[in-house]
Formats: C-alpha cells, sequence, structure tokens
C-alpha cells in the first residue's frame, strides 16, 4: 500500500472488522499534476484500493471540490466495482466531479449544512474547426455518463439533471436527500470555509457560508466584563510602581548674619514688629 505522511488521502484497514476507511479531502487531479499530499489520481487510488485486499464494507469519507473528470470517473468506477459495501460519508462538501464519486456508495450520508454542487464538465481546446467541434462532442460524452451516475440514484429524470447541471445547483443535505442524490440526512456538522483552489475558481454560484470563514459566537455580557477585569489587573500588576520621592525637605533658611549685626536691618525689623 502506498505510503502518505501528512495526506489528506488515506486508506486505513480495520483487520478486526474486516473494514476499510478511505479519506479522499483534496482536489482530483491527473498524474503528474499532483503537486501536494491531498491531491488524488486515479492511479494511485487503485494500487492502494487493491492493496486493501477483500473486505466486506468501504467507508468513503468525502471533502473535496472536484477535479479531472476522466480522474474521478475511474475512481468512480473503481469503487463500483468492488465487491464491497461501499458506504460513503460527505463530510463537508462534495462538488463537481467529487460528487460523481460519491455515487458510487451502496450509503450516502451527508450532513443537513454540508453540500453537494453539480455542473457541467468544462474544458479547454486549441485548433482548427475540426478540432474545436470534437473538444464539444467530448464534453457532451462526460455530460451524459456524469447524467446517468446520477440517474442511478436520483429520483429525477435526465432531463431535470441536466437542467441542474447547466445551472451549477448547490444543494445542502437535506435538498441532495429530497432529490434522491443521497440516501441519509445526519446531523449537521460545524462548517467551515471551503478551501480554495484553482478548481473552485470556475464555480459560479458559490454558497456566501463556504466563502467566509466561520466567526465564533459572542460571549455573553457577563463573560466580556470578567475578562475586561482580568485585562485590566494584569496591566496594572505590569506598570512600573512609582519611584518614592525620599529627598529630604529643605532646611529653614537661617538669617544672615550679616544681617542681623547691621544697624539698618535691625531698625527696619524693630519697626515691623
Amino acid at each position: 500500500m502506498t505510503k502518505r505522511v501528512f495526506s489528506c488521502f488515506n486508506f486505513k484497514k480495520d483487520e478486526g472488522n474486516n473494514t476499510a476507511e478511505i479519506d479522499i479531502y483534496g482536489d482530483i487531479v491527473a498524474d503528474g499534476y499532483d503537486w501536494f499530499d491531498s491531491d488524488i489520481t486515479s492511479f494511485n487510488f487503485k494500487k492502494d484500493l487493491d492493496a486493501l485486499g477483500d473486505v466486506d464494507k468501504i467507508y468513503v469519507n468525502i471533502n473535496s471540490n472536484g477535479g479531472f473528470v476522466y480522474e474521478g470517473q475511474a475512481i468512480y468506477n473503481q469503487l463500483k466495482r468492488h465487491s464491497a459495501q461501499i458506504h460513503v460519508r460527505i463530510d463537508g462538501m462534495a462538488a463537481s466531479i467529487a460528487s460523481v464519486i460519491a455515487m458510487a456508495g451502496d450509503v450516502i450520508e451527508m450532513p443537513a449544512n454540508a453540500q453537494m454542487m453539480i455542473h457541467d464538465p468544462a474544458g479547454g481546446a486549441f485548433g482548427n474547426k475540426a478540432d474545436l467541434e470534437s473538444a464539444i462532442r467530448a464534453l457532451d460524452a462526460s455530460k451524459q455518463s456524469i447524467i446517468a451516475a446520477y440517474k442511478s440514484k436520483s429520483n429525477l429524470d435526465e432531463a431535470e439533471i441536466a437542467a441542474m447541471m447547466a445551472e451549477e445547483t448547490w444543494m445542502t443535505g437535506q435538498e441532495a436527500f429530497e432529490k434522491g442524490f443521497i440516501t441519509d440526512v445526519v446531523n449537521p456538522i460545524q462548517q467551515v470555509a471551503m478551501a480554495r483552489s484553482p478548481i473552485t475558481n470556475t464555480f459560479r454560484n458559490v454558497p456566501k457560508q463556504l466563502l467566509e470563514p466561520a466567526v465564533a459566537k459572542p460571549e455573553s455580557k457577563q463573560q466580556a466584563l470578567d475578562v475586561d477585569a482580568i485585562v485590566e489587573a494584569v496591566v496594572a500588576r505590569l506598570q512600573p510602581k512609582p519611584v518614592e520621592n525620599k529627598t529630604e525637605p529643605p532646611e529653614p533658611e537661617q538669617p544672615n548674619k550679616q544681617e542681623k549685626g547691621n544697624p539698618l536691618f535691625n531698625a527696619l525689623k524693630a519697626l515691623s514688629e
């Protein structure tokens, strides 16, 4: 089995229960584009899936923006072909081709506040008219194969699914359940801002809550007052103590001896008494 350190793409086998767990927590890319530990290619996925051997159940945990269509379709087919029961858990987001991978599950569960996104495949082409027309046919074929994967689970017809893809449709767990894309809605989880990547830059209708980082709930008024008091106390302790002025008071001014013996001084002094 391929060993990945600090990877978001992990395979774990529970020998005692004869089950396995797979984390797909990154972008789906082609071989040669896997620059980050979280990137997943169908080639590496197959190697690790084969290394699991015969297991009774595989849990597939997904939090992915999607990625390369053909790579994702290959992973979907590998899971569908496996003899184990596939239990998919959409932990945060299954967008684009990652949502297709999720359709490989016999059980597909999703928290109420997680997100699933489906849209038309996209690609670029350069060349003459024949080249561009060929690229269009390839995109059309990709869309039909993706619709087939969704239709294997959803209660919608092909035309409805095609329209949702054209609009780039985002669904909560409840919405995905109502349309038949998942089998179970589970308790909601804490949502965080979506990990940005070149793939997410192609999305048009990303929900606002996925673009903004989660904001902590404000403390109660009493908690805020207690914190202020603690800060003031700490600051007061850190301030240097004032230096006491130990300067002795000045001695009373002594009369000038010369003034005492001066007749004019004595005369003026007598007049003032």
